[in-house]
């Protein structure tokens, strides 16, 4: 049976692509405001975004503490790009705002001349089916006792997180084509 799935509205970035997507691999998907709208048994906190605007919107919506007691109770948690910077400490893109802290570290600028990183980038991990997801970013996490994936891009950074029902994507499942739904239906299916 699916589980139905919240994403939260951070106001930033295209829900309705993840909505899709989430749709074509049977979920029943709501998107929310607030905890109030909550109805779901698996969080998404999607892509796109400013890591301090993101922060903000989900502590003026009083997500913070729904976020933490969520993960305390080890229910699934899935974060896409600087929804899975957020599981972090802080970012050097927003250096005054703290993340949620769950897993040490930071996101940092990537170093190459070419900025966003935006394009296919081939993904290798022994926990996860390698492939090729999209990617649109400038901050990355380096490194992390979480990291399940690694990408490069100038330099190796981590791809994807996971810390038993918390799961991050530095990568868009959702415009990572058959791929990138097989990644989410695996994660979700499993959480």
């Amino acid at each position: 049976m699916s589980k139905a799935v919240t994403i939260i509205d951070t106001k930033a970035g295209n829900l309705f692509s993840l909505k899709a997507c989430l749709e074509r691999i049977g979920k029943t998907v709501t998107i929310a405001a607030t905890p109030d709208d909550l109805v779901g048994e698996q969080l998404v906190l999607p892509g796109q975004g400013h890591f301090g605007s993101v922060m903000k919107s989900l502590e003026q919506s009083g997500w913070i503490d729904c976020l933490n007691l969520w993960r305390s109770q080890n229910k699934p948690i899935l974060g896409i790009c600087v929804g899975m910077q957020i599981f972090f400490e802080s970012s050097q893109e927003a250096s005054a705002i703290n993340g949620l802290g769950w897993f040490k570290g930071r996101a940092e600028k990537l170093n190459f001349p070419k900025q966003p990183m935006v394009g296919w980038a081939k993904i290798q991990s022994s926990t996860l089916t390698e492939g090729t997801p999209y990617f649109v970013n400038s901050y990355a996490i380096r490194e992390s006792e979480q990291c399940i994936a690694t990408t490069s891009y100038g330099e190796t950074f981590c791809a994807a997180v996971k810390d038993n029902k918390v799961v991050g994507f530095q990568f868009h499942p959702e415009k990572s084509s058959l791929y990138g739904q097989q990644l989410m239906a695996t994660v979700l299916n499993n959480g």
